[in-house]
Formats: structure tokens, sequence, C-alpha cells
């Protein structure tokens, strides 16, 4: 249970309580729940939209939800999208440069461009997404979202050579978790979306193993940065394949 609750209290701003702050190695072990917060995430959605379905038009729903989700999460992961991208583009090939600059709490205008992108494209995907798959599509992309960072985190390995806030994750990510979280998204998928969910679960996998590669090869592993960077990206991934299996 206190994994859990490490889990909802890292990735909501649900005022959740623990009689003790969870140690860097405890916030690791807790990783295997996040995709079950997701899928939490994924519900409380799923009831806002039907709340406001008859209230607003499908373009201003979508800016809603996204808007709504950003909110809970405290846009936990948004600051490594920015910080990402901005890594990559002022880096040009540099290892250590690209770590800097997305250690660097100011952001660039690549990352605010990645921004505004992701959040307009989400939208759009959203106020167009067809009634069928509505409900399903809501729930299932937080929850790949943040089942990618157990991916991601488990397969890899850290890029820093001193502390970070990925380096709990990685180090303390278990193979064992993985599969139990990998076993329990499939259900979820297939329940949401039945076998293109789990189709969908599988090109997400794909698109996790990619960015551990790619960036295991341009900086030698990963980074919470980059973690955050594939739950974001990923949604939108998640988002599209509906629209292509649909």
């Amino acid at each position: 249970m206190n994994r859990f609750l490490d889990a909802v209290r890292f990735l909501t701003i649900f005022p959740v309580q623990r009689w003790a702050s969870p140690t860097p190695e405890q916030m690791g072990k807790a990783m295997v729940f996040f995709p079950f917060v997701g899928t939490i995430l994924g519900l409380i959605l799923v009831i806002v939209g039907w709340l406001f379905a008859s209230v607003f038009p499908p373009g201003v729903l979508a800016a809603v939800l996204v808007g709504f989700l950003i909110a809970m999460t405290g846009g936990l992961h948004w600051d490594g999208v920015a910080d990402t991208f901005d890594g990559l583009g002022g880096a040009r090939g540099d290892r250590e440069r690209m770590l800097a600059i997305m250690k660097d709490s100011r952001i660039g205008g690549l990352g605010v461009l990645s921004l505004c992108f992701l959040v307009v494209f989400k939208v759009i995907l959203l106020a167009e997404m067809p009634a069928k798959c509505w409900k399903g599509a809501l729930i299932v992309m937080p929850m790949i979202g943040r089942f990618l960072q157990v991916e991601i985190a488990t397969w890899g390995q850290y890029a820093r050579a001193g502390e970070g806030t990925g380096r709990a994750f990685v180090e303390s990510a278990k193979q064992g978790d993985f599969w139990v979280a990998l076993i329990g998204v499939g259900i979820i998928s297939l329940l949401a979306l039945g076998w293109t969910g789990l189709g969908i679960l599988a090109l997400s996998l794909l698109y996790g193993y990619a960015i551990k590669a790619f960036f295991t090869h341009k900086i030698g592993g990963i980074t919470g940065d980059i973690l955050g960077m594939a739950s974001e990206t990923s949604e939108i991934l998640v988002l599209i394949l509906v629209f292509f299996f649909q």
C-alpha cells in the first residue's frame, strides 16, 4: 500500500499522506504502480468528459480534458519535455553539453515550441476522437504514458555521474515489477479498447525501446527528463494509434 501511495503522491497533486517520507529506493520501487495511477487519472478524465460533454463543443471539451490532466499531475512531466528537446536542439552531438542543457532550469525556444506542439496536438486528437473509442482512449492514454517510464527505467541505465531525479527510479526499478505492470496494463488495454488496445500497447513498447536505445547511444543512458518526455510523447502516440486502428 505504501508503494502505491508513493506513486500517487509523486505523480499527482492528490493530498496523499504517509507516516514517513519515502526514501529514493522506495520511490523507485513504487514505479510498478505508475501505470495504475495513470489508469485512475484516465477514469477521472472519463468522468469529467461525461459531465461536460453536453456543455462544451468537442474542441473546448478536449482542451478542458488536457488542462485537467495537466492540473491533476501538476505539469510534472512537461518540464522534462522542454528540457529534453532543448538538449537535443542545442547540444549538436555533444553529450556533456546536452546533459548540461537538460539540467538547466531555464527553458529555451525549442522547449517552448515542443510544449506548445504537444498540447495543441493532444487537444486536436481528443477533439476528433471517434465516439466509439473516446472513453477507452482516455483510460489507456495516461496509463501507457506512465507505463513507458517503467519500461525505460527497468531496461535502461542512468546517464549522469552524479545525483539526479531519475537515478532512484532507474536504479531501483526491478524486472519483476516490469512484468507485473505489463500484465496489468495488458488486461486494462484489452478491456478498454479490445484487441486494438493490445496492438497499441505492443507498438508503444517498441516506442519505449527506441527511446531507450536512442538516448543510450546519444548520451550513454537516460535521465528523469527523458522519462518525462517519453511519458508525454507516448500519450500522443497512443491517440494517433487509436485513430489508425479504429
